[in-house]
């Protein structure tokens, strides 16, 4: 696969595409997966990259935002997880990016990951860092903001809903419990130039979209109390 720019995308086309709409299949049947605002991610054919900014409660959910999307997705993935044989062949086949920390915060490879995303790739980055224990959002860290703000990428404020209850983090087995995705609206943090002149404005970025999935999941929930 090639980017826009150019860039050669790491990993098997055939592999990931297999190992995508086998999970697709898995989610459907054991979480009854569903997908709402797919349509609103930039398409691939966008010069620009694409930041997927999930909430993260359960290893359950980067595997999501792959399944509902018909573009290729990079995943970062803890760069210890590469040693592991069988682990590190799916995760270099399907073209994930090593990483120390899951929010970008890692600045020896953000270098890598800015390139990513200016040659136009889809990248999925969680603004918390890590999964949540509680269920609850989490404080943002700011390595999402630098990335949004220095590769003039899309972002999407994705907010995911039942994974916590389906395998929450510390659990040894999943649960049957139905999951849905929710893509918000995307926009564009690097072109509003007053967030550029205020004090630590990567981290003003991070807050702003972890404010968007708060957003979504507010309307999610209004709905549902509506019906």
């Amino acid at each position: 696969m090639t980017a826009q720019g150019g860039c050669t995308a790491p990993g098997s086309e055939i592999f990931y595409w297999f190992i995508r709409n086998a999970l697709f299949i898995a989610y459907k049947f054991f979480f009854h997966f569903r997908s709402f605002g797919s349509k609103l991610v930039p398409p691939g054919s966008d010069t620009r990259g694409v930041i997927l900014a999930p909430n993260h409660v359960s290893y359950l959910d980067p595997p999501i935002l792959g399944i509902s999307l018909n573009r290729r997705v990079t995943f970062l993935a803890k760069a210890y997880l590469f040693d592991h044989v069988l682990v590190g062949f799916v995760l270099r086949s399907i073209g994930a990016y090593p990483i120390k920390s899951e929010s970008g915060n890692d600045f020896r490879s953000i270098r890598g990951l800015l390139r990513l995303l200016k040659n136009g790739y889809c990248v999925a980055v969680f603004p918390e860092g890590t999964r949540s224990v509680s269920g609850d959002f989490q404080n943002p860290e700011s390595g999402i903001g630098f990335l949004a703000m220095k590769s003039g990428a899309w972002v999407v404020p994705v907010y995911i809903e039942g994974s916590q209850a389906a395998f929450p983090r510390g659990a040894k087995s999943f649960k049957c419990r139905p999951i849905k995705v929710y893509y918000g609206a995307p926009f564009i943090p690097s072109e509003n130039k007053e967030w550029a002149s205020m004090p630590d404005p990567f981290m003003r970025v991070s807050k702003k979209i972890m404010q968007d999935i708060q957003s979504l999941k507010e309307k999610v929930n209004f709905s549902d109390v509506n019906r």
